[in-house]
């Protein structure tokens, strides 16, 4: 009776050392997988997956088309009232943050409507898909564009979160006119894109982070061909944020190369957990 007991439980111990090691084994393995250079591109063979939520077991879900919609007008109501309040002769879009929003926006509005073409069966996209299968279905431009954005979007509100409560909160040498306003578009906007983050269905490639360590690159461009310019801010400031002061060129670059550092360390490798 011992001698089979010792046997049982030596067989269980095997079996979960066996179990453990093909676990680790699959996520080496994924890993690997993620660095293709295919993965740089946008192709995808579940494209099911960009009109569905993670969460929902039907083809349809009634709760994830109004959760899109709500979060499309939640972005859009920011992004008026801001406009409205903040325009100053066009000096709204000199700001990252200000950029982060209409990302914000663009992105939920396409998604918005990618989900709606789902629900409604328009143009009986959700019927060929669901025809075709996994293996046939393209990746439309517009699933392209989405994934694109939903990536960059991501990474550049978690920058503007930690950029602007680790460096800029109260050192903007500017007085706070809207500090609900601000708190919106420098902490929510993390918050709704995060939650976002945990309802959508599609993966999360880390070769995509590429395309965000872009925005980083072209925005800095921006303010030294601003600043050059004769550039202000609606102060008459000669900068558009303190650690981007060009007159000290060492500063914007220090700035720049930790921006684009941390732009790398985005939700892209959260996908892999």
């Amino acid at each position: 009776m011992c001698v089979y007991k010792l046997h049982k439980d030596n067989s269980k111990y095997a079996y979960q050392e066996s179990m453990h090691l093909t676990g680790k084994f699959a996520k080496r393995k994924r890993l690997c997988n993620e660095f293709q250079v295919r993965n740089f591109g946008f192709n995808h063979n579940r494209v099911d997956q960009f009109y569905r939520s993670q969460w929902q077991s039907g083809e349809r879900s009634w709760f994830y088309l109004i959760y899109r919609w709500i979060w499309m007008l939640c972005f859009a109501a920011v992004f008026l009232v801001c406009l409205s309040l903040q325009y100053s002769d066009g000096k709204y879009f000199i700001f990252m943050t200000n950029w982060g929003v209409i990302l914000g926006l663009l992105t939920q509005f396409v998604a918005a409507v990618l989900v709606t073409r789902w629900q409604f069966n328009i143009n009986s996209l959700r019927s060929n898909i669901c025809e075709m299968g996994t293996q046939g279905s393209p990746t439309t431009p517009l699933v392209k564009v989405y994934w694109l954005l939903h990536g960059v979007t991501m990474s550049v509100s978690l920058v503007i979160t930690t950029v602007y409560w680790s460096i800029l909160h109260g050192k903007m040498n500017k007085p706070m006119r809207f500090p609900v306003l601000s708190f919106v578009t420098h902490c929510l906007n993390s918050v709704f894109m995060l939650v976002d983050f945990l309802m959508v269905g599609f993966p999360v490639r880390v070769l995509h982070t590429v395309y965000a360590m872009l925005l980083p690159i072209i925005y800095f461009s921006f303010t030294i061909v601003y600043f050059l310019c004769g550039g202000v801010d609606e102060y008459g400031n000669h900068y558009v944020y303190p650690i981007l002061d060009w007159t000290s060129p060492m500063r914007g670059v220090i700035t720049f190369a930790g921006v684009f550092t941390f732009t790398i360390w985005s939700p892209h490798c959260v996908g892999l957990i």
